[in-house]
């Protein structure tokens, strides 16, 4: 999904609500599926009763059951659930979007299988796709379900991943997926057949520059690449705020952009090729969205977890990260001086959130008065107001009239929202654009990070601009004993 394709930032900064450029990515953080408020949802809440489509009554059937199969995932739920539905939606539903032509034709896609498959393999498994043992198209990948003679992503397509025990995890990040690489072996193939490109040079090159795991959380005319890796979606019901700049004041306002993001509803009711999908269809899927629990991890030395566990009070981490109680965790605020430094809740009055300093290239999105680094993958600093030159956001006003007209919630952002520790031994890599490899790398100081290291065949190099993996330094001074204590708690979490 990319709302930033149609939405670029100036208008967000002029008002202070959000980044929406940014928001593409960490809505939905796929393609295809992240102070005041502008709006505010009537309830409050952050779902609806469970499949029942918002209206207290019998769960409302939107697919019929025999297309809604098993996938294999450890945590999903049976045909007989009241949230069947809203899984059946999480994995096939591309909420009529196919019409747009985002890809070639179904048959061409499966024909790539079977033509080249030491390039595309089995469902395309070379790129990391998760086999659907009951279609012969991946998971997240489907037929449209009002075309089928046409494909498009799915919100499962970077939101169900294979854990390092083997198990299938709905609402864990497929950090093995290479989409940037799969579109443009794809495009390749197309235009070889005779059609004109999809992807234009620029898209080409961002796309390079991404690896597994990774979407380009800026609009298409941004001069930057700015990589974002796939967040999990553990219990996003229970968040305050949503998406890593925390942008999202509840689950809703989160779902009604990642499909609008998608492509229904937009740029607007009036013009829009593909309708916005109608509330109680949206209720079923906000059930299960919300509702993903955090996999239990590899069983964890007893002893050595309570140690961290008293680490982690004793260095005051659950200033920031609350993993009993994750609507507490707050957007940190991100210290944009040239000499910024990181600070823990408490430590100065002036920052009553804290402070962190990871990579700069998120904020220059959202801020005019940030500008990249030049020439590597560095904090940076203050600039100029439009220093960046990402030119005119075209779609902000119908970006607004969606919230307002939608009854959405959005609030400013400042920083980065505090990451949920639940799960967190079966998502690395770390920081929000996964420049840290491991636990134990991120408990290093920047400095000793790994700077290059491979995910996947895709050389991550950290001196690349917005691949710098500094920041989040907090806890590196900790004695070799505490860290290893400290790593083993947060795996049991």
């Amino acid at each position: 999904m990319n709302t930033a394709s149609r939405i670029s930032r100036t208008g967000a900064v002029s008002l202070g609500l959000l980044g929406a450029a940014a928001l593409s990515a960490v809505l939905g953080a796929a393609p295809g599926c992240d102070g005041g408020s502008a709006s505010t949802t009537s309830s409050g809440g952050n779902a609806p009763d469970a499949g029942t489509g918002g209206t207290g009554g019998s769960p409302v059937i939107f697919i019929a059951p025999e297309k809604c199969k098993s996938v294999g995932a450890a945590n999903e739920v049976g045909p007989d659930h009241p949230n069947a539905q809203g899984q059946c939606l999480f994995l096939i539903d591309s909420w009529g979007t196919e019409v747009l032509d985002a890809w070639p034709p179904t048959d061409f896609m499966l024909d790539l299988m079977t033509s080249e498959p030491e390039v595309f393999g089995n469902q395309f498994a070379k790129f990391g796709f998760l086999a659907d043992p009951n279609d012969d198209l991946p998971i997240g990948l489907k037929r449209g379900l009002g075309d089928p003679e046409k494909v498009r992503e799915t919100c499962a397509l970077c939101h169900v991943a294979e854990l390092p025990d083997g198990r299938i995890w709905l609402g864990a990040p497929n950090t093995r997926l290479d989409f940037g690489r799969f579109q443009i072996e794809v495009d390749k193939r197309w235009v070889a057949a005779g059609h004109p490109p999809m992807l234009n040079e620029d898209a080409i090159e961002k796309a390079q520059g991404l690896g597994p795991g990774r979407i380009n959380a800026a609009s298409s005319d941004y001069a930057y690449l700015v990589a974002a890796d796939f967040p999990p979606y553990f219990t996003l019901s229970e968040r305050t705020h949503l998406n890593y700049i925390g942008t999202g004041n509840n689950l809703r306002t989160e779902a009604f952009f990642s499909i609008y993001s998608f492509g229904a509803g937009s740029p607007n009711d009036e013009t829009a090729k593909v309708p916005f999908p109608p509330d109680d269809r949206v209720d079923a899927f906000l059930a299960v969205f919300g509702a993903f629990a955090p996999p239990d991890g590899p069983v964890q030395d007893a002893a050595l977890v309570a140690k961290g566990k008293a680490v982690f009070e004793t260095a005051r981490c659950g200033s920031c990260h609350h993993p009993a109680d994750i609507g507490e965790d707050e957007v940190v605020t991100y210290d944009k001086a040239p000499d910024g430094i990181e600070r823990i809740p408490g430590d100065d009055p002036k920052w009553k959130k804290g402070s962190i300093r990871t990579d700069i290239l998120h904020r220059v999105l959202i801020d005019p008065s940030v500008s990249p680094p030049s020439g590597s993958g560095g904090a940076g600093g203050t600039g100029g107001a439009g220093s960046t030159g990402t030119g005119t956001d075209t779609g902000y006003d119908d970006l607004i009239a969606f919230i307002l007209g939608h009854g959405l919630s959005v609030g400013p952002t400042d920083g980065y929202r505090t990451s949920d520790l639940r799960g967190l031994w079966a998502t690395p890599p770390y920081l929000h654009n996964g420049s840290v490899p491991t636990l134990d790398d991120l408990l290093d100081k920047a400095t000793d990070r790994p700077v290059t290291w491979k995910r996947g065949d895709f050389l991550v190099d950290t001196t690349v601009l917005g691949n710098s993996n500094q920041g989040h330094e907090l806890g590196t001074t900790l004695d070799a004993a505490d860290k290893q204590a400290l790593v083993a708690y947060l795996k049991s979490l």
